[in-house]
């Protein structure tokens, strides 16, 4: 289960909490928000294994729809 706040992000600098969880692509994944800058600074979408799977998220899980729409670019 995935820890709550106070959550260490490597290649990240300070400690991180979850604000919202939801699934991607059959994974739960989480919106994490730094403990000191909270909504001046970008979030993080992360798994449970703590594995980013976005940065620099300024519009929620919804920033996860243009990844889904830059990999489909590429695949073409």
């Amino acid at each position: 289960m995935m820890q709550m706040d106070g959550i260490k992000i490597e290649g990240h600098v300070g400690r991180w909490h979850v604000i919202d969880e939801g699934e991607f692509r059959g994974e739960k994944v989480f919106l994490l928000e730094h403990d000191t800058y909270g909504d001046e600074a970008a979030c993080l979408i992360v798994n449970e294994k703590k594995e980013i799977i976005l940065d620099d998220v300024w519009n929620g899980f919804s920033d996860l729809d243009y990844l889904e729409d830059y990999e489909d670019d590429e695949d073409d």
